[in-house]
């Protein structure tokens, strides 16, 4: 008969023992670092005078920030697109083009704090995106270009079309008109609830900001891939 050995035995059991505590504490350093914490920052930038004087007034009065989601830049500079006004535009120097590289995660939400804030989002942004009903995510108290532009007073602000814009910036905008972004197989009345706002708003006089962001492309994308012709 072998006599057990309770030296190994100990030892197992010390190990299983160690590995039951770190692997707890392994999950949590890397939670830690893999969502990380942002500490918040109240109030607004100001602008500090500075020994060469003021900035220089800005060359416009308003502001149209228009996003097409999910359009990569070969889809305009590409010999077969059919962007050949924008191209025209580039030519002649009326426009200046420009590839942004985005970072992971490039989900709707994340992206919109990224462009509004200039931060970096973190992947519990990610999570937050796919809850229509989330609202700890709101940047209605942070520094942003739009939270600048109303404090300001240079006009109203208005905005159609991706209905997380109003989520993420509540009570910000005087008039609005929001689809969701989660409904892929339409492809065309999404983009249609932005485009039929724009013609009344160019005659209006009285906002400063109009945002417009198209989803239609975007779900073509997820729905059918990029080259998919719409009639």
């Amino acid at each position: 008969m072998v006599a057990p050995n309770h030296g190994s035995s100990l030892l197992s059991s010390l190990l299983l023992a160690a590995a039951n505590v770190l692997i707890p504490v392994s999950i949590l350093v890397f939670a830690t670092g893999f969502f990380p914490y942002k500490p918040f920052i109240p109030g607004l930038a100001e602008f500090e005078p500075l020994e060469y004087g003021p900035p220089p007034p800005a060359p416009f009065d308003r502001l149209i920030f228009m996003v097409v989601d999910a359009l990569r830049s070969d889809f305009v500079y590409s010999e077969d697109s059919g962007f050949q006004y924008v191209q025209s535009l580039i030519r002649d120097g009326s426009a200046l083009p420009f590839t942004a590289n985005a970072r992971s995660p490039t989900v709707t939400m994340p992206r919109i704090k990224s462009m509004t804030t200039g931060s970096i989002p973190s992947f519990v942004d990610l999570i937050l995106n796919f809850d229509e009903g989330d609202t700890s995510s709101t940047l209605a108290a942070q520094d942003t270009w739009l939270a600048q532009i109303k404090a300001k007073d240079m006009g109203k602000l208005v905005m159609y079309g991706d209905d997380t814009w109003l989520k993420l910036f509540p009570n910000t905008f005087d008039r609005q008109d929001g689809t969701t972004s989660f409904f892929v197989a339409d492809f065309t009345e999404v983009d249609h609830n932005v485009t039929r706002n724009i013609a009344g708003e160019l005659e209006n006089t009285d906002w400063g900001l109009m945002v417009l962001h198209y989803l239609g492309l975007d779900h073509i994308g997820h729905k059918a891939g990029p080259r998919r012709q719409v009639p």
